[in-house]
């Protein structure tokens, strides 16, 4: 029992079951950075990407399975590669515009994503999953070697599957760029489409080229993306997220995926323009005579370039786990580390397992709205580096927060886990430069340590003061001890490595893109 043209050759089976799980998988990966300047990277977002694509795969097996008895097979393929192609480039052309609207009529931070995943990355995925029954029903000649036949061209897809994630993820994103490896994706499914076209369907010429020039128009469309956002002066994709360098008049941003890192003020690159990381450093001043500290989180620079100014003596370890980032810092931020800062490109939490080493001063500032890693905010992590800090140290830990009822329950979840550990905080609400659709964003600083266990709110205070009148801390320290919160903060859940259902605790309320 014959069931595939004769002219098709095997290896082009094969091949093209090989080249579509390579491409539904990369475009998987590639779902993360492209919703992730709009929805962050959190636990619903990958929930919504993973949710999205399983659903549109099964789907997309059943129908393609349908339709390739019903009509010929190779028209079939041509037709699913040369639509799933199309809709990649469409994609590649308009998502930034698409991903704003979305975030706009949705803002919930679970079915937001949902809906983005399903209009951009569910068609394509779809169209790439019916391909695979349409190509056994080609690919079985002999019913006797119906499991063989079968089960190699599972295995290839799955393999190109591999292939996919662990290209997309490991270099492809690095080399090319979201927005190049999109329509690079989009062309490879358009050109595996045309070449089905030509080789297993006897179909009318007149059909095929005007779907082949309307789809290559879409293709070069494709190549010039409609951009929201200003063009930055420099943008990259590292490892974990996308990179862009923003600059006006005045200032330089350092900005990852959805929101800013790091302000220089052009005209004085050292000065600590962000009024938060001005409340980071009087944690100074609580400490007598300190000799090593401790950043996790590097961002541009900006504590560890003032530290190297004003502090020359101090010891410093910098932990950033990004190392696009790092290099951001030296390139664009003029951050030039001195032989007494050490820059280590690791997670904070696995630096603190691996080193022996304790701190007079650490300061925290791995925390961006609600992309924030998890393991740094439970109290396992809190422990842990209570247990890294000098007896008289102090501790120093930035959370962006728009001041919300959803961010205050998130803002109370950490308070209540960080007092496992440093019974005593004293917290500041600075505002930032920044907002969010209806409320001015705030950062909310908060001091542990033995001194803030054992000395008055107004000693602390005028510790801070005495140290900004020598000098030693930036002026408007003062003017920003105004903020110091005096109500007790509400009940919250404590997180742990086992129960930290941070996102859950996310508020409803969306900060705006970088504009």
């Amino acid at each position: 029992m014959t069931l595939h043209p004769p002219h098709i050759p095997r290896w082009f089976l094969l091949g093209t079951a090989l080249i579509t799980g390579a491409v539904v998988m990369a475009l998987e990966i590639l779902g993360s950075r492209l919703l992730a300047p709009v929805f962050g990277s959190s636990l619903f977002v990958w929930g919504a990407l993973i949710g999205v694509i399983l659903a549109a795969m099964s789907s997309g097996y059943a129908f393609g399975g349908w339709v390739s008895d019903r009509y010929t097979s190779g028209r079939v393929l041509a037709a699913l590669l040369l639509f799933s192609g199309g809709w990649t480039f469409l994609v590649a052309w308009t998502n930034q515009p698409m991903l704003f609207e979305i975030e706009k009529l949705v803002q919930d931070p679970r079915w937001g994503p949902c809906l983005a995943a399903s209009v951009l990355l569910a068609p394509p995925a779809f169209g790439l999953s019916g391909v695979l029954p349409a190509m056994l029903r080609l690919a079985v000649a002999d019913m006797n070697h119906l499991g063989r036949q079968t089960g190699r061209m599972i295995a290839l897809s799955t393999v190109g599957s591999l292939a996919g994630t662990w290209g997309t993820a490991f270099f492809l994103l690095s080399w090319l760029g979201s927005q190049s490896l999109l329509a690079w994706l989009g062309g490879i499914q358009v050109g595996l489409g045309v070449l089905w076209l030509m080789k297993g369907t006897p179909t009318r010429p007149l059909a095929p080229l005007i779907a082949i020039g309307c789809i290559a128009l879409l293709g070069m469309l494709a190549l010039h993306p409609i951009q929201r956002l200003r063009a930055p002066i420099h943008q990259e994709e590292s490892p974990y997220q996308q990179v862009r360098i923003r600059e006006d008049a005045l200032f330089r941003y350092l900005v990852l995926d959805r929101t800013f890192h790091a302000t220089m003020w052009k005209v004085e690159p050292v000065s600590l323009f962000l009024p938060y990381s001005q409340m980071m450093v009087a944690s100074l001043a609580l400490v007598s005579e300190p000799k090593r500290g401790l950043i996790i989180g590097h961002g541009g620079g900006s504590i560890a370039k003032w530290l190297a100014q004003r502090w020359p003596a101090l010891e410093l370890d910098i932990v950033e786990f990004d190392p696009v980032v790092v290099r951001m810092a030296e390139q664009y931020f003029e951050y030039h580390p001195p032989a007494n800062h050490h820059v280590v490109v690791k997670d904070g939490r696995a630096f603190l397992n691996a080193t022996d080493q304790t701190y007079d001063l650490m300061w925290i500032d791995a925390f961006a709205r609600d992309m924030i890693p998890f393991h740094l905010t439970t109290a396992e992590f809190y422990a842990l580096v209570r247990a890294h800090l000098n007896p008289d140290g102090i501790v120093a830990v930035n959370l962006a927060s728009s001041g919300k009822e959803g961010d205050l329950a998130r803002a109370s979840a950490v308070v209540q886990t960080m007092k496992q550990a440093f019974p005593a905080l004293e917290s500041f609400a600075v505002e930032g430069p920044w907002k969010t659709g209806m409320s001015p964003a705030k950062n909310l600083v908060f001091f542990g340590g033995r001194f803030i266990e054992q000395a008055s709110a107004d000693q602390t205070l005028s510790k801070i003061t005495e140290a900004a009148m020598k000098q030693q801390l930036p002026m408007e320290t003062i003017a920003l001890l105004n903020t110091r919160r005096t109500d007790p903060w509400p009940q919250g859940v404590v997180l742990s490595d086992d129960f930290a259902p941070y996102d859950l605790l996310l508020g409803r309320e969306r900060s705006q893109l970088v504009e």
